[in-house]
Parts: C-alpha cells; structure tokens; sequence
C-alpha cells in the first residue's frame, strides 16, 4: 500500500475535528421507559404571530423594515428565511422581500427588534416574494422570475445523501414488523433524517434510515409508532451500528418510494410525487409558518381540531410546539387549547398535519398558557414532552449559511478543481484506529490548505496515516465529531495536490456518528451544487 508523503504540518489551536454532529430527537413506543424531556436554560419560546411582527433596525438604528411571515423547513421545523416588508422610499409602501434568518440578530436590551446589516437599497437586491409567486413554485417547470426558487433549490441540493458512496456493494433485504420508535436525527451537513426501529417477525430489532424529513414528513406516508410496515432496505456495510437504508416504504396502503435500483434517492429529482399530485423540491421542502396555523389536525386516523398558534424558540429559530384546539367542546366554544412537541407533528403537501398520538393522549396534554413566555421557565414546556413519551430537542442556534457550492475550476478544492479531478477512484482504503492529531496541512502554488486528522492503525505493521478531510474553510464551518484518542474508521480514497500523492477521506465513522466527505460520484461535500 502507497502511502502520501508528509508534508510540514501546522498544528492546530483547537484539537477538534470538524464534522457533522447528529442530534436524535427519538419517538419511542408508548409503552417505553420515559426518556429525559429537560428544557436549555437559555430558550425563549415565542409565539409565531409575535416574531412575525418584529420590526427590523440597521447598524444606525434605523428600521428599514418589518417580518411579515417565515419561511419553515417542512422536516426540521427550522426557520430558513425570513419574509420581510422593507421601508419604502419617498412615500413608496415597500416590497417584500425573503432574507436569511440567520443573517438577522436581536438587538441587544429589552426592544424586542432584528437587527440586519443592510440599508433599505440593499434589500431590494433580495428576491421578492409574493403569494402569487410562492404558488407558482408548486411546478417546478415554470420560469423563475426573481431567484427565489433557484436559492431554495440550491440550499435544498446542498443537503446532499448521506450515504451516497455506502450503497455500492449493499445487499438487498426486505424487513417487516412494527414501528417502535421514529428519531428525528439532526446534521449540519445532510440537515435532519428521519431513522426507524423496526420490531421484525422475529423478535429481532432493526434500525432503518427512511430519509431526510422534509420528504419523508411531507407525505401521508411518514412513520408513526405501532405502523405496521415492510420495508425493502439497502445495508450499510460499514456501519458500525449495522444500519439499512430504506429504498421502499409501505404501511397498509401507503407507499413512499425512496431510492432506485441504483441507490440514488428520490428526494434529490427536482419533481416530487405524494398522492398523485407533482410538486418541485422547494415548493415540498419549504413552507411559509403562516400556512400551518388553521391546517386540520389528525391523530393517528382520528379529527384532533385544528391548529391554533406555532411556538418557536426564538434564539434557534426552531418549532417547538404547534397549540390545538381539538373541537372537544360544541362548536368549539371553550375549548382548552393543548400543547403538543413539534417532533410527533408532521405537516403533508395536502396540508393536514399527522399526529404521531391518540387524540385521547392530545386531549390530556397540557394546556397552552395565555402568556407562551411562561413555557421558558418551571416545568410547563418539560411536561409536554414527557406526555407524549419523547425527548425535548436542543435548541442549538442555526449555523450562519456559507456557499459551499464552489464551482470554479481554478480553485483547487471546487467541484471542477484540481483535487477532486486527482481523485483515483480504483485507489481506496479503509482504515481503522485511533486520532493521533488533527493538523492543517499547507500547500505550495495556491491551493487552499486542508483539515487533515492523523491515524494509528490498529495494524500496527500499517503505522500511522494522515489523511485529508476537505478545506479549512469548509471545515471551520462544520460542528466537532471526534477528538485526540478517540477510535476512528475512515474510508479514503488517493489524490494528488502539487504533485504528492495523499489520502482524502470518502467517509469518517467517529463517536457513532457517520459522515460522508466524497460521495460515489465524486461530489466532495463542500462543493455540493
């Protein structure tokens, strides 16, 4: 086995090795031990008509606009966007306008208003939105007039498959059994992922990824605890927690069709079916909050009522709760509105939000407060969670969105460049052992240095590897996976930067967390287009 030879290495400040974290937020059987439902000490949960009427200040104070409404991701219940009204100009009433939700900051003191870095000419730069045009990004075949789809179509692909480049030589297997619990399982790199537990025939237990959530979630088909279901499943079989990846999904007559014979998902074509009907993938995946409040409720085949209000945390950006009334009373009248957990919720494309409980359980569940800034203290919010048997989520603040999607050829780590073109796919190796070091690694003519993480190999007769995770700036960007000491696995394949040849990782096993840096098409994370 050729090994790279070792350039001067920079070592790093920080000891940590940048990946993608992956949060559970678990469903389990009714019937199962009660998991932790502690709330952070910092969320601030808000109502969503209250942050959609929050005005907007520039760096001089000055409001140059006001948030009209947000924009969901349908899976994660994280707000992406932001729909605000800017100020008009000389007497004009403004437009709207869509920005970043993380490109907006709360101003510091008791005024309760965003802050954003722009003057009122600068927003117009951003893509408009209007009702009409939301609606008409339904079909994915009309003309775009203002970018707002091709940037939602951008951030969608740039979530990418995380197994892509696993499935190559998976077995075909076939499972049946009972839906006993449902994770939400979060990453920054291929966003949230739905993964199942399957009671088989057997009596045997098996873990199953469905999809990410916003495809998954959209449809009718979601899984819900106690379905009984078959699902034909592609093995992982590097995984160390021997997970399949499901490429067909049935429960009674509910189908979700989710990979191809080859392996490569549905969710990543740029037309959606549910139900019969078509939709493009960012009419499916995003989702104005605005549109959920009134949507009928339905718990597990049973009327639930309808939804009252949507609660975030307004730090994070995320859905914590959506509010019910569940038409318990005669006409309505007097009801006691409930509290359910974002993460038992999905919202379908036909616009019914599924219930992953009894009515009987939502009917029991704690009633939403007159005053929502009570749920981020005491035990109210905690409450809700253990009613329905699952964990609260972390409310971790959204990472800032950087454009990874680096295209041009002369830059070296873009998607046409130099290392990525090197990529000797005949030329790949598994490795398992334990991080050394993790170091950043310079090169001469220009390219851009790299995250790199030196191995010892269990086999003690290979000696030590320092392999290339991607470039520093994309990796700034990623969240810690492992550390100094900890057993890693990693699949590498063999490129070349300034005429030495190097390892460049394909994917990293650490902590029970996998991440895919190069998929089997070449397309290395950071230069997703």
């Amino acid at each position: 086995m050729n090994r790279p030879s070792l350039p001067v290495l920079t070592a790093l400040l920080l000891v940590a090795l940048a990946g993608s974290t992956a949060t559970a937020i678990a469903q389990s059987d009714d019937k199962a031990h009660q998991t932790s439902a502690s709330i952070s000490p910092t969320v601030d949960f808000r109502s969503a008509r209250w942050l959609s009427d929050r005005d907007i200040i520039n760096d001089n104070a000055e409001v140059i606009a006001s948030v009209s409404d947000l924009i969901l991701d349908r899976g994660s219940g994280r707000i992406e966007y932001a729909i605000i009204k800017t100020s008009g100009n000389y007497g004009t009433s403004g437009k709207l306008v869509t920005v970043p939700y993380t490109s907006l900051r709360w101003e510091a003191g008791d005024k309760d208003r965003f802050v954003l870095a722009a003057t009122t000419e600068q927003l117009t730069l951003f893509p408009e939105y209007t009702a009409e045009r939301w609606n008409a990004m339904r079909d994915g075949s009309k003309k775009d007039e203002n970018g707002l789809r091709d940037r939602l179509e951008a951030d969608n692909k740039s979530s990418g498959d995380p197994y892509a480049g696993s499935l190559e030589n998976s077995v075909n297997t076939r499972i049946e059994g009972e839906i006993t619990g449902v994770e939400r399982v979060r990453t920054t790199t291929f966003g949230e992922q739905v993964e199942v537990s399957i009671k088989t025939t057997d009596g045997s237990t098996k873990r199953v990824a469905i999809g990410p959530s916003w495809f998954v979630n959209a449809t009718n088909a979601a899984p819900m605890r106690g379905d009984k279901v078959v699902v034909d499943a592609m093995s992982l079989p590097r995984d160390p927690e021997q997970l399949l990846a499901a490429s067909n999904y049935r429960s009674g007559n509910r189908e979700l069709r989710l990979r191809d014979a080859s392996g490569s998902p549905t969710w990543a074509l740029k037309t959606i079916e549910s139900n019969g009907q078509s939709y493009s993938a960012p009419y499916s995946r995003y989702l104005p909050i605005s549109k959920i409040t009134g949507l009928k409720v339905d718990c597990r085949g049973d009327d639930c009522g309808k939804v009252n209000d949507v609660i975030l945390d307004r730090h994070s950006g995320q859905i914590a709760f959506l509010s019910i009334d569940p038409n318990q009373n005669f006409l309505g009248i007097s009801d006691t509105k409930r509290l359910l957990p974002w993460s038992i919720a999905t919202v379908t494309l036909d616009d019914i939000v599924r219930i992953d409980a009894s009515k009987d359980m939502v009917l029991q569940s704690p009633e939403t407060p007159a005053d929502i800034t009570t749920l981020s203290n005491g035990t109210h919010a905690e409450r809700v969670y253990k009613a329905f048997n699952v964990p609260a989520p972390r409310f971790d603040p959204a990472e800032k969105r950087v454009d990874n999607r680096m295209s041009d050829p002369s830059n070296a780590w873009g998607h046409d460049g130099a290392v990525n073109g090197a990529i000797e796919r005949s030329a790949v190796t598994s490795m398992q052992g334990s991080v050394l070091d993790i170091t950043d690694v310079k090169f001469d003519n220009g390219t851009a240095p790299a995250r790199a993480i030196k191995v010892r190999s269990l086999d003690k007769s290979q000696g030590d590897y320092l392999v290339l995770l991607g470039p520093v700036t994309y990796m700034n960007n990623q969240r810690t996976m492992c550390k100094v000491g900890d057993s890693i696995k990693l699949d590498a394949y063999r490129t070349t930067i300034d005429n030495r040849q190097y390892w460049l990782a394909r994917s990293v096993d650490c902590n029970s967390i996998r991440v895919v840096l190069v998929d089997g098409n070449n397309a290395p994370a950071w230069a997703q287009r």
